[in-house]
């Protein structure tokens, strides 16, 4: 007993600078924008003297034109986002790796490598070279489409046209870390598998239709649910690229709390749009387990 009590505090001791980190920057701050949800914020009381308001926050969020029509435009923005981005990401990321199975494991890393670049790049540095690729006047987009007789784009002057930019700057930067999962998966398919599916008759879109999809829903689960969380919580492209343009017509929801937070002091309506977000994020996470979710995994 000795021995296990001296081993236990020997892990706590290893673990303690993640545990004060995690409690520094996750606990305390989430617990402090739950609170301020709930408060009307005043920076000389701070978070614990301020008011409380009840569902006040929520209500204003919802019903006040002041904060209700940026946050309604914000939620249907990401939700557009969402819908376009999550589906592409799979589906790109599946046929790619589809495509890269079948070569030699050299081959293979050289590929999962490359598709991988992009998203240990800043996200930041990504988001300006668009910014200049996606400029009205001479943005090289708009260059190459005059050159070739089309009019111009007005990428930041229209509402449709910003919230593509976002979805457009956001489809390469994405896909790698599910192309890396794929792959991984379609190595673990017995290949037996495949070989009575093809001895009984079965092209190749029937195996991978009967065989090889139903076999990576586990994968297909865990990006689906990573790729919604990721879109419903897009910022940089955001803030870096349309800064709301035009007249914060495509913000996004993770934008619409930092502006209300940061640019407008409004500290309790921005915590209650992070935890709409939070519940929001949630639901959509417990449907896709309960309906992607697979006893089978390879």
């Amino acid at each position: 007993m000795r021995l296990e009590t001296r081993r236990k505090w020997w892990g706590l001791f290893f673990a303690a600078p993640n545990l004060l980190l995690f409690f520094a920057f996750v606990l305390i701050p989430v617990i402090g924008a739950v609170l301020l949800a709930f408060k009307d914020f005043q920076p000389g009381r701070g978070i614990v003297l301020s008011p409380w308001v009840g569902l006040d926050n929520f209500r204003d969020l919802l019903t006040n034109p002041v904060f209700s029509e940026d946050f309604y435009v914000a939620l249907e923005n990401t939700a557009i986002i969402t819908i376009a981005l999550v589906p592409i990401n799979i589906a790109v990321a599946l046929v790619v790796a589809g495509m890269i199975h079948p070569m030699g494991p050299r081959t293979q890393n050289f590929f999962k490598a490359a598709f991988y670049l992009p998203g240990i790049i800043s996200a930041v540095i990504i988001a300006i070279v668009w910014q200049w690729m996606f400029t009205e006047h001479n943005g090289l987009i708009n260059v190459t489409l005059r050159a070739l007789g089309f009019e111009p784009i007005p990428w930041f002057s229209e509402r449709r046209w910003a919230v593509a930019t976002i979805i457009l700057s956001s489809i390469p930067y994405a896909p790698g870390a599910g192309i890396i999962l794929y792959v991984a998966a379609l190595n673990r398919i017995p290949p037996e598998l495949l070989e009575s599916a093809a001895i009984d008759g079965a092209n190749l879109w029937q195996r991978w239709r009967a065989v090889i999809l139903p076999l990576l829903k586990p994968t297909t689960l865990y990006l689906v649910v990573i790729s919604t969380i990721e879109s419903f919580k897009i910022f940089t492209p955001v803030y870096v690229m349309t800064r709301g343009r035009p007249a914060n017509q495509s913000t996004s929801l993770v934008f619409e709390i930092y502006q209300n937070a940061f640019d407008s002091s409004e500290f309790g309506i921005a915590s209650a749009e992070a935890m709409i977000l939070f519940a929001i994020v949630m639901f959509f996470a417990v449907l896709q387990f309960r309906y992607l979710r697979s006893e089978e995994e390879f």
